[in-house]
């Protein structure tokens, strides 16, 4: 079974450059992430890791950090969770749903 790989590239001097990347088994999830969430999760990536390095974040702060984009990447994956996502925000815009406090009271909480 082939391993996923991660296009990569820049623009530098008016020259496009990229180069094909394996990523490891434990990163499959990245192939679910959409173009410009790919940017952003790399872009976040570089910032985490410019701040891990400075002392300033920790390996736990790295780990919620994939964690949290491992889940994104997983919903991507099923396009039912998506439709159903979609049709929730248009119903709670639509002023449906129930406010928090009312839930909690009919849960117990």
């Amino acid at each position: 079974m082939k391993r996923t790989k991660l296009v990569v590239g820049h623009l530098m001097h008016d020259q496009l450059l990229v180069k094909s990347i394996t990523t490891s088994k434990s990163f499959d999830w990245l192939k679910w992430l959409e173009a410009e969430e790919l940017v952003e999760f790399f872009t976040e990536l570089f910032k985490l890791l410019k701040h891990m390095s400075d002392g300033k974040k920790g390996t736990e702060t790295l780990s919620i950090f994939l964690s949290e984009w491992r889940e994104t990447a997983l919903i991507n994956s099923e396009p039912d969770v998506l439709t159903e996502m979609e049709e929730a925000e248009k119903e709670l815009d639509a002023g449906g749903g129930k406010p928090w406090p009312q839930i909690k009271m009919e849960i117990g909480l």
